[in-house]
């Protein structure tokens, strides 16, 4: 609905539609006025709550959790609902989200040019927790978007990937978490990460092998223009040198660990 092949003059708004507005009322049928809560038919269903053994990691990680480190380097006052502790952990990590990344059309440079754009873009993404799949979501925005009548609006899946996952009991944790105390640190444990990578290529088939991410050093303020990672280090952050180390020690521990598994 709209200009179909270029912008046109904003004084046609009086006679034309503006696929601008339409966007923005598609995606306010989503969520929830505050955009905590997915309110797309089923986005829940799969939805995977912790488990004993993540539950057990929780306990432990909430004794270290620095809340207001956290919010310090991602220059936030609050999270949502104020939570904290273990409450705010498992909203964290057990929360499928549906976020904006950017939406844009038209003109937006410097001055005015009034203009009625003919096509707005909108990408999103969505972070999936188990027992989802990029298939199943992906499915549910395009009927949601019909439902509401939004038959017009093509969705594009850029890059999907699934979730992954990894005992802690699985011989290549225990021999990081090895590594970590003999070289003296002791390892804050997370069940899994909030952030997506596609380490399911790792341990779904055809491959199926277990994987963690582990190592010595410190990075922060991941995607944001001042994106870090320490390099010299010092009494309490090891740098890029001591990050190097310790991933030799992991797979020396590693194979040490598999060696004394199997003999």
């Amino acid at each position: 609905k709209g200009p179909t092949e270029f912008d046109i003059h904003s004084s046609d708004k009086s006679w034309v539609d503006s696929p601008a507005w339409r966007i923005i009322h598609a995606l306010a049928t989503m969520t929830s006025k505050d955009g905590n809560k997915i309110l797309i038919d089923g986005w829940y269903d799969n939805v995977k709550p912790p488990s004993k053994e993540d539950l057990e990691l929780i306990d432990k990680l909430v004794e270290t959790l620095d809340e207001e480190t956290i919010k310090h380097e991602m220059k936030v006052n609050r999270f949502i609902n104020d939570l904290h502790g273990k409450e705010l952990l498992i909203q964290y990590l057990y929360s499928t989200t549906l976020n904006i990344n950017g939406i844009w059309g038209g003109y937006i440079g410097p001055g005015s040019k009034t203009v009625l754009p003919h096509k707005v873009t909108v990408k999103m993404d969505t972070r999936l927790v188990p027992d989802q799949s990029s298939e199943e979501v992906i499915s549910k925005i395009r009927k949601h978007l019909d439902k509401h009548g939004y038959t017009d609006i093509t969705i594009r899946s850029l890059d999907p990937y699934e979730w992954s996952k990894t005992s802690v009991k699985e011989p290549i944790v225990q021999a990081t978490i090895q590594a970590y105390r003999k070289l003296r640190y002791e390892p804050e444990i997370w069940p899994h990460h909030a952030s997506s990578v596609p380490y399911h290529l790792f341990n779904r088939s055809p491959i199926h092998l277990p994987f963690c991410d582990g190592g010595l050093g410190h990075g922060a303020r991941a995607h944001a223009p001042d994106e870090y990672l320490v390099i010299e280090g010092n009494e309490k952050v090891a740098g890029l040198a001591g990050c190097e180390k310790s991933f030799v020690a992991i797979l020396d521990a590693y194979a040490s660990y598999t060696q004394k598994q199997t003999s």
